[in-house]
């Protein structure tokens, strides 16, 4: 079932403004007083909360951090500054986090006036605070993942400017947050204001919550090289593949290609993600393909390009050649070079799509043409869709987390940490693909190799590939340009973050730029 339309409510982002650092006037509080009178009114908040996650989460454009660890052959003339870490041309373009900020305000919203609610059993209050705590600890493990160093939110009435807090402290406040959202129910018992059943795997269960913590504890290990790190989230990923925190599984390939990431939005093995759909978004206006995926920059023919060998001149696409991906998919017997391409290496018409002459039924493509999503939704704008191939969107919902890539995170976890059954892991997503049990070497750093390209194999387009990257250190390895240049120094005075825009700091004397990008930001 689809979630009920997301509404995007305005009552109270008047009362404050992410560049002052949140300041709030004396008219809040009355604000406040007059408005938690039923159940429904914290849910109205938790879903204006839902919709600034989707915003984040499911943005319409890559950020600079997914296109530098897109994996491509060739990028856009427009992507390959940031692709190539150009640090003038990515200055020009900081991406900023007052969506974040705002989203985390309205958790301690709630928190601060949860003394204010009314006809609310405590239990259901329980509930709705817990579900804001898992988007606010979500959101300060995508700011400490994006930008390290950043302010800890004040308190709803606190108008004083913040300084930043170190890295580590961002990601004890995701921990506190994600842990306050532990009394969640697993999926198959979430229930909305009016006590009925959710379907939509936007709200937070309790394997969300486990799973939110297995990646920020992952993150940790990456970070400081520590191993209690790698077994905190090694516990908690066992907990959700274990089926101790809500019952997940894995479906075919061909299942998980036409259902789970399609319109069907089949919730088998989907443990959290963003409901998108045509009826709670207004596309009337939207005149590009929104790129809610990191691999939507990779769709192309047969839905944005309507001939194949355009694709292999054009400067504006971002593509990947045929070689590439064999190269990624080395085994033939693998369903997902099947599943998740259109006709790998063969000419991609069939005898009848067209009658024209002029058109090479023998030619072999250079590059490959990316099927894991393969509903698309065009324009019914008149004046955008003039020609009636408009490509907007394809159909499914953002999914965030499923089964699969918390199974191979959790095989990482116990390479780290030296347990045979990492690869039992390692095999079980390679089964599931058809393909033989992994019989190369055991030795740590071959093994840790191994699942890293088997996320990339399995989890082609659909994650922050980036981080997967940097929390395995291989930075020189798989990224480019002046990537590989990078010194330990610069590293670690932040460049592998994103740079601070200057709105952060506008009226906040306190905020200051990481140190790497200091000397870029300089006017």
């Amino acid at each position: 079932m689809i979630m009920k339309k997301i509404l995007i409510l305005i009552l109270f982002f008047p009362l404050f403004s992410c560049n002052d650092w949140l300041n709030v006037d004396s008219e809040v509080s009355v604000t406040y007083r007059n408005y938690f009178q039923s159940e429904q009114d914290i849910e109205d908040i938790f879903i204006t909360m839902l919709g600034f996650e989707r915003t984040i989460l499911a943005n319409p454009f890559l950020s600079q951090l997914d296109v530098a660890g897109l994996y491509c052959t060739d990028a856009s003339s427009g992507n390959f500054p940031f692709r190539n870490f150009e640090q003038q041309e990515i200055v020009k373009h900081i991406q900023g986090w007052s969506d974040y900020y705002k989203t985390i305000y309205l958790a301690n919203m709630l928190e601060d006036n949860r003394h204010r609610f009314e006809n609310v059993s405590e239990e259901r209050a329980d509930y709705w605070i817990a579900q804001a705590n898992f988007i606010k600890g979500l959101m300060y493990f995508e700011i400490a993942r994006q930008w390290g160093d950043a302010p800890i939110a004040p308190r709803t009435e606190d108008p004083s400017p913040k300084a930043k807090s170190p890295v580590d402290t961002i990601l004890a406040y995701a921990i506190r947050a994600a842990e306050t959202a532990l009394i969640l129910p697993t999926h198959d018992k979430l229930t909305d204001a009016q006590g009925e059943k959710v379907y939509s795997r936007q709200y937070a269960s309790i394997g969300a919550v486990h799973t939110l913590l297995a990646n920020i504890y992952a993150w940790m290990g990456g970070l400081y090289n520590d191993d209690k790190y790698w077994k905190k989230a090694e516990e908690e990923a066992s907990l959700v593949i274990e089926g101790k925190a809500g019952t997940y599984d894995l479906v075919s390939m061909k299942d998980l290609v036409e259902k789970t990431l399609g319109s069907a939005r089949d919730v088998t093995e989907v443990i959290f993600a963003l409901e998108t759909n045509q009826q709670d978004q207004d596309n009337y206006d939207i005149v590009f393909l929104q790129k809610q995926y990191p691999g939507f920059e990779l769709i192309n023919f047969p839905n944005g390009v309507t001939n194949p060998w355009e694709i292999e001149t054009g400067a504006d696409n971002t593509k990947i050649s045929v070689e590439d991906v064999k190269a990624l998919y080395p085994d033939e017997k693998d369903l997902r070079r099947k599943e998740y391409w259109l006709k790998l290496g063969e000419n991609p018409y069939d005898d009848d799509d067209d009658d024209d002459e002029n058109i090479d039924k023998e030619r072999i493509p250079l590059y490959a043409y990316l099927n894991k999503w393969r509903e698309p939704v065009y324009s019914v704008n008149p004046e955008t869709n003039k020609d009636g191939t408009k490509l907007i969107v394809m159909e499914g919902n953002r999914v965030y987390w499923r089964l699969a890539d918390l199974i191979l995170l959790r095989a990482e976890c116990r390479a780290h940490l030296g347990m045979p059954d990492a690869v039992a892991d390692l095999n079980r997503i390679r089964h599931r693909a058809g393909l033989e049990g992994y019989t190369g070497s055991k030795e740590k750093t071959a093994l840790l190799r191994e699942i890293f390209d088997e996320r990339d194999r399995e989890l082609f387009g659909e994650t922050r590939r980036y981080y997967d990257i940097v929390r395995n250190g291989y930075v020189r390895d798989e990224l480019q340009g002046n990537y590989i240049t990078l010194k330990e120094g610069d590293i670690k005075n932040g460049a592998l973050y994103l740079p601070i825009s200057d709105q952060a700091s506008n009226k906040n004397t306190l905020m200051k730029q990481n140190t790497y990008w200091s000397i870029w930001t300089i006017k």
